[in-house]
């Protein structure tokens, strides 16, 4: 398991007790099956068959799919449409008016995951998520730093999982430098002071 550690929480690394990691890696994808599977015709809710035939096309979750795809070559895994060419377009175009929540909420980290399934789209994807997170960066970060408590929710609302943990990474990082700015993260109470108060409370009980 990895013991590296992004910002404030688990890395963006696959890991077996990571809820982030197991949510993204739940996100479905198209498949297509390029061998007759024997056994594993339940995963197709409109099929009768108990096996699932050569060509069958269905949409799995990508943890099913890794494990079907590169090493077992059972499936060929196609781009979700969170990153088919229409979005990818829009993204390019401007990143920064999309709702990732929307179209994916764990969006950087499903695209990641997706990277080594993918073949040749891979190399386009990763350049897409890099553009993408450049793109929108800083509205992240000026929200993160100028935006009212009462109006967050409202702008984080379209951030995805990655976004969110950035907006309030760098809303804590702010709040702690106004403190050191106005000497308030450097007071100690003293043991003195602080036994004093004890004693004041116990007799106060007594």
């Amino acid at each position: 398991m990895a013991s590296s550690r992004s910002l404030h929480g688990p890395s963006y690394f696959p890991n077996y007790y990571s809820l982030e990691d197991i949510l993204a890696t739940n996100e479905k994808l198209p498949c297509k099956f390029e061998k007759t599977v024997v056994g594993m015709g339940y995963l197709d809710s409109s099929g009768r068959s108990k096996d699932l035939e050569k060509g069958t096309k269905l949409e799995l979750p990508l943890w099913l799919a890794a494990a079907l795809g590169p090493r077992r070559k059972l499936v060929t895994c196609h781009l979700p449409r969170a990153f088919n060419e229409r979005y990818r377009e829009i993204l390019r175009a401007d990143a920064t008016i999309v709702d990732l929540q929307g179209l994916a909420p764990y969006f950087y980290e499903f695209g990641r995951h997706l990277l080594p399934l993918v073949g040749a789209e891979g190399v386009t994807l990763g350049q897409l998520l890099t553009e993408t997170l450049k793109q929108r960066l800083r509205r992240v970060m000026d929200s993160s730093l100028h935006c009212l408590e009462d109006d967050a929710a409202v702008h984080k609302a379209r951030f995805d999982h990655l976004e969110r943990t950035l907006f309030h990474t760098g809303r804590r990082m702010y709040q702690d430098h106004q403190l050191w700015l106005a000497r308030r993260c450097h007071i100690i109470t003293s043991i003195a002071s602080t036994e004093q108060s004890g004693k004041r409370k116990l007799s106060e009980i007594s």
